[in-house]
């Protein structure tokens, strides 16, 4: 009984905690960007400045993404543009994969320090196997459509409506009302065409007229495009064909075969980088046009495809190609450009853990 008890006072006390960092986080969205911004930065600083700098550059670069990803729920859970009928066993494999995918590189780069290069590559391992296991499962058993990295974007924070919000849709409205009547008053209808005109008291000064009739609508275009946005949230996956269903399965069984292929034939050989290179790019040719597709899916092919210039930065390209040609550019500006040095110095010590960790992690 008395660890019952106990155990209900540690849940109220984890809630009231977790309702108390909520309500923060929702009365002050400027200052949580702010605070978001400056730990995101602390972690490029941070990089090749210690010993272990490299980690906790990492350390700090993936709770800056996990703090971004906590906030984002917070505001999501508050707004009232968010459905909040969800496939739960969905959120939650998405939710994993997301944690996942902003901690894989901390993990594989603690796990070197710790036990060295073997445990290193049973951590990548294992995680790989985990994401594709559950990347299969969205896509066949749940009809999850075309992933995403992360799994669960980031969310445009401006597009979200508080209740903290609420207050203002009345002095919207009466600004609304206050335009269409202004805009009324500033033109006339023409008895015969029905065209309308300005008045001449609503021409303005010569050096700020505009020649078309003001705007009589009752919202503004920066609230046309928030509504737009509003309306992809809660857009579900579209249907995918048998043939975009191989495509998407080759993108996700594409980290894996990377690995198998690098364990068979080592570290320093081309077939690797040819069978990720051949499965990403026969992938997005049997994706076909993306016409058909909503917008989060069509930026994701888009982003994709731009993905593919990743290659060039993967060993053994890069080491025979890529890095001579990438690290004279960045000196030539340290040397010239005032004040560069500052930063780029220190990154280009840590280009060489950074290529090799981030390219070898096959996320993007």
């Amino acid at each position: 009984m008395a660890a019952a008890a106990t155990q209900g006072r540690l849940d109220r006390l984890i809630q009231e905690l977790r309702d108390q960092y909520s309500k923060a986080v929702r009365n002050n969205p400027d200052t949580v960007a702010q605070i978001e911004s400056a730990v995101r930065i602390l972690s490029f600083l941070v990089a090749g400045r210690f010993e272990n700098g490299e980690i906790l550059s990492e350390l700090i670069y993936s709770a800056s993404n996990l703090i971004v990803f906590i906030n984002d729920n917070v505001f999501k859970s508050a707004s009232k543009y968010v459905s909040k009928v969800v496939d739960i066993t969905k959120e939650r494999i998405k939710k994993l994969l997301t944690v996942l995918e902003y901690t894989e590189v901390f993990l594989e780069m603690a796990a070197k320090k710790k036990w060295g290069t073997k445990g290193a590559w049973v951590v990548i391992t294992v995680i790989q196997i985990t994401k594709t296991v559950l990347r299969f499962y969205l896509l066949v058993k749940l009809d999850g459509g075309i992933g995403s990295t992360p799994s669960i974007q980031p969310v445009d924070r401006e597009i979200l409506k508080t209740s903290q919000e609420e207050e203002h849709d009345n002095l919207e409205d009466a600004w609304d009302e206050e335009a269409a009547y202004s805009a009324q008053e500033k033109t006339f209808t023409l008895e015969s065409s029905g065209r309308q005109v300005r008045t001449l008291q609503a021409s303005g000064q010569n050096g700020m007229r505009t020649w078309g009739v003001p705007e009589s609508g009752t919202q503004s275009p920066q609230n046309n495009i928030l509504n737009r946005k509003r309306k992809l949230l809660n857009q579900s996956a579209s249907k995918l064909t048998k043939q975009r269903k191989w495509a998407e399965g080759l993108h996700i069984a594409r980290p894996l075969a990377h690995l198998i292929s690098m364990y068979i034939s080592g570290l320093d050989s081309w077939k690797p980088w040819l069978l990720a290179c051949g499965m990403d790019i026969t992938s997005m040719c049997l994706m076909g046009e993306s016409k058909d597709l909503n917008p989060k899916e069509k930026a994701e092919l888009k982003r994709r495809s731009l993905m593919l210039l990743y290659y060039l930065m993967r060993s053994p390209f890069y080491d025979k190609y890529t890095k001579m040609r990438f690290m004279a550019v960045f000196r030539f500006i340290a040397q010239y450009v005032p004040l560069s040095g500052f930063i780029i110095r220190p990154l280009l010590e840590y280009l060489p853990t950074w290529q090799r960790m981030y390219f070898y992690v096959w996320t993007s």
